[in-house]
């Protein structure tokens, strides 16, 4: 799919802002000058889409093979691995959308549905903004901000599935230079290196595992 690039305004500082609706991702660069495509770096798998009423979906599981190098996930749907991007109506979710989904519930927060003012669709937080409720969302669909009259975390997929909560044992697993994270959404089981722990110990340093996945994945918005 080819970038679809718009031009959506100002920044406060002034520098001219453009944003492709088809990849949901920025496409200036730090002097505002628009790029040729926008700076998603998987843009094949929007090539590749499941729709959710076309499909019946029992479970959607996310696989960071080793988060610690790459926190690009393998993604199976209904025991099947999956390269593409979920449908429903006007939403499209990507495994970003996924990851925030994992940190929402890890972070024992509520998702809402949030609908952009500016464009009309659903919208998704993910990264940081997945376990940090908040007023002022970015649009991924049309790029703009918009705000909400009280801070939440919005999730499209929450429209769709009642997401369960994640329970995890009271055990301490030391990871040395492999973390495998395995997180079953809609039986809302979480795994590392194929155990189910509350603690990590990472670096000479005893970290709970919200903190521990909150920090990896805090950027992936």
């Amino acid at each position: 799919m080819k970038c679809n690039i718009e031009y959506i305004g100002k920044s406060r500082q002034g520098i001219t802002k453009y944003y492709c609706t088809a990849h949901k991702s920025f496409a200036y660069d730090k002097l505002g000058n628009k790029l040729d495509e926008c700076l998603w770096s998987n843009k094949e798998i929007y090539d590749t889409r499941l729709n959710i009423k076309q499909n019946e979906i029992k479970d959607i599981n996310i696989k960071y093979e080793n988060i610690l190098e790459s926190v690009i996930p393998k993604i199976t749907i209904n025991n099947n691995e999956y390269s593409g991007v979920l449908e429903y109506n006007d939403s499209i979710l990507t495994y970003k959308d996924f990851g925030g989904i994992m940190l929402a519930k890890l972070n024992n927060i509520p998702l809402e549905i949030v609908k952009c003012s500016h464009c009309g669709r659903y919208h998704s937080d993910n990264g940081q903004f997945a376990y940090t409720p908040h007023r002022t969302h970015l649009c991924l669909y049309c790029g703009h901000l918009f705000r909400a009259k009280e801070r939440n975390i919005g999730s499209e997929l929450a429209m769709i599935y009642t997401i369960p909560e994640i329970k995890l044992k009271d055990k301490l697993l030391k990871i040395d230079n492999y973390c495998c994270v395995e997180y079953d959404m809609l039986k809302g089981n979480l795994l590392i290196n194929n155990q189910n722990v509350n603690k990590v110990l990472f670096e000479g340093k005893e970290l709970n595992i919200v903190e521990f996945l909150n920090n990896l994945l805090a950027n992936e918005f």
